[in-house]
């Protein structure tokens, strides 16, 4: 748990718009003695923040991590995979108009994917996630299976409901899966979580077919591609989360 609350601060004080706050207080520090590397820092502040605001820049970033294109009718039905496995994104707490937890906006994505799937190929459905920081309420888990089978009509779930990570996701849903007998799974998240997802679980020991939901795709001309958009704030932020994610991963695993 420890390891948890350590990346959520580190990643508060690198990412923005905490590590934008960090550069700015730096310079503003530095104004009286150094006065050439304190606006440097400002302006260069300044800069970074315009460019993570831009649909322009965020879209760059969100690209670069979708190496894993969708799936095709064809591709789905020819596919190996004897089980399909999508991962949580976080849960909608104490929803007043659904009387409880349930599944939240970038879950319930990968959720409707993954009864697409399942309607398509007819294939057992495994949720995967715990709790992260927050042990009261449901698993992010358990409201996956309760959001497939309320909204979806898909009763036989299998959950994995101990994972606090992507890494973990991996080595919980490996071990289920292989007492089951199964080696070969769709994998769904979204396109830029995609990467990641992948590589920490072909090594724990599952071929996967990459199953991704959710590809960024830029609207507009190059003139709206430059105004400050705050959905391109929230972008930046997933696709930095990400990519440093990936080298972070590459080096631990």
């Amino acid at each position: 748990m420890m390891e948890l609350y350590l990346s959520k601060i580190l990643k508060s004080l690198i990412f923005p718009p905490g590590g934008l706050l960090l550069l700015w207080l730096l310079g503003l520090l530095l104004l009286k003695r150094y006065a050439v590397l304190s606006k440097g820092l400002l302006w260069g502040g300044l800069v970074i923040a315009y460019l993570l605001c831009t649909p322009l820049v965020s879209g760059l970033l969100l690209q670069r991590l979708q190496a894993y294109p969708a799936l095709t009718p064809l591709q789905i039905e020819q596919a190996p995979a004897r089980a399909i496995v999508v991962l949580s994104a976080g849960r909608y707490k104490n929803a007043p108009e659904y009387g409880g937890d349930t599944v939240g906006n970038q879950t319930l994505a990968r959720v409707r994917y993954a009864a697409y799937l399942q309607r398509m190929t007819g294939l057992p459905l495994l949720v995967s996630g715990g709790h992260v920081f927050d042990r009261e309420g449901d698993s992010m888990a358990r409201v996956m299976a309760d959001s497939l089978r309320q909204d979806f009509g898909i009763e036989n779930v299998w959950l994995e409901d101990e994972s606090r990570t992507t890494a973990e996701n991996a080595r919980f849903s490996c071990a289920l899966l292989r007492e089951k007998g199964i080696d070969s799974v769709f994998l769904v998240t979204h396109a830029m979580h995609m990467p990641r997802a992948v590589a920490i679980f072909e090594q724990a020991g599952l071929k996967v077919i990459p199953a991704p939901t959710r590809f960024y795709q830029s609207e507009g001309g190059w003139l709206l591609q430059l105004l400050p958009d705050a959905e391109a704030v929230v972008n930046s932020y997933m696709a930095l989360h990400e990519l440093v994610g990936g080298l972070w991963y590459t080096l631990r695993y």
